[in-house]
């Protein structure tokens, strides 16, 4: 048995490769179909982890019409190449919407094909432009999508939430597969201190960062203790991040791009939460960065609904915010004791274990019965 796994963005290479191996396990051959251009350089890049790659034209901005051209550039060279390799069982992940489009149209050249649709991000719906959806642009690029995912014979969605928004809480066809890691939590000997805090951001800052709120909160909690902010990653929107906090005050640590767990590690270890807070538009039920911050065993400050909000809830791994308790968020955060904040960390790694590793991600798969076999 043969199948392809196409995937447009590089930044979503972690779930490739465990797909990758799930499949490979169950005797297929898997051949991974990328872009040649990376999202997250605005680079051309050679991927030793593709067996073929689309060239796509280079977009610099991710709102442009270059990028929108770029995916349907995609979407109709991943068809092509499909057609080529004629696969027993395709594994796409949406987005670019275009894709679905065309993916959906090769099954119904091709109606013994077993499909999969992966959907990890929703567009245009997770992008801070819900003023503009309602135009006729907008709303034909979520159709795209929308109008195509039934031609698969398996829909997986990143999040609970994702399945919420696309009236696919009751389809038989579709199950919730989350972001997962291959690492394991590694050991972990925090360095915390009773009279200062410090938090970490990891990732990308970019435009559905919620830079203000960030600013805001980190500024209530220095009333109460000194604040430092460590941020792992960059990104378009980084300037004006580290800006406003020195505007504040707030004494940053930027350590760049770190990829190497045992490194962030050591950083987290000096860190008493994590921030994942995005602005209130974007739809979204999960991020991949509080993957890394479970793993890393480090209570998390979260902004997004859906089922990382429970997840905090539930199982105790963050403290939910927002604009109207962010000042009284401040005040618990800050007179909580070292003793306190490690107690905090303890439930973490369990919560990583059962939902996030790499074996509760192919024993979902199982259970989807992607494969049907």
């Amino acid at each position: 048995m043969k199948g392809v796994i196409i995937c447009a963005f590089d930044t979503y290479f972690d779930r490739v490769r465990l797909l990758k191996e799930y499949y490979q396990k169950r005797g297929s051959e898997v051949l991974v179909l990328a872009s040649d251009f990376s999202h997250r350089t605005k680079t051309y890049q050679p991927r030793h982890d593709a067996d073929f790659q689309v060239h796509v034209r280079a977009y610099q901005k991710n709102f442009s019409a270059d990028r929108i051209r770029s995916h349907q550039e995609f979407g109709k060279g991943a068809r092509a190449e499909v057609e080529k390799i004629a696969p027993d069982w395709i594994h796409c992940l949406i987005p670019p919407n275009t894709l679905a489009k065309e993916i959906a149209d090769y099954k119904s050249a091709h109606p013994n094909v077993r499909l999969i649709f992966d959907v990890i991000d929703l567009w245009p719906e997770t992008m801070p432009m819900q003023r503009f959806q309602w135009l006729l642009p907008f709303r034909h690029w979520k159709r795209l999508r929308d109008d195509h995912l039934h031609a698969a014979d398996v829909i997986l969605t990143e999040c609970d939430l994702f399945r919420k928004v696309l009236h696919l809480e009751n389809d038989p066809k579709c199950t919730t597969l989350y972001w997962a890691r291959a690492e394991l939590p590694a050991d972990t000997q925090p360095q915390l201190e009773e009279k200062k805090l410090s938090f970490a951001y990891l990732g990308s800052i970019n435009n559905i960062i919620d830079i203000s709120m960030i600013v805001d909160f980190l500024d209530a909690c220095q009333r109460y203790k000194p604040v430092s902010l460590h941020i792992i990653g960059g990104g378009e929107s980084k300037e004006t991040f580290v800006h406003a906090l020195m505007e504040k005050k707030i004494r940053v640590v930027d350590h760049g791009f770190i990829y190497d767990q045992q490194k962030k590690q050591e950083i987290f270890d000096r860190c008493d939460y994590a921030l994942n807070v995005m602005k209130p538009s974007v739809v979204v039920g999960l991020s991949m960065k509080s993957l890394d911050y479970m793993c890393a065993q480090i209570p998390m400050i979260n902004t997004i609904g859906g089922d990382l909000q429970k997840l905090c809830e539930t199982e105790k791994i963050g403290i939910n915010i927002d604009r109207s308790n962010l000042k009284t968020a401040a005040e618990r955060v800050s007179s909580y004791s070292v003793d306190e904040r490690m107690c905090q960390r303890a439930l973490i790694a369990s919560t990583y274990m059962k939902y996030f590793t790499q074996e509760a991600f192919e024993k979902r798969l199982d259970e989807a019965g992607v494969l049907n076999v």
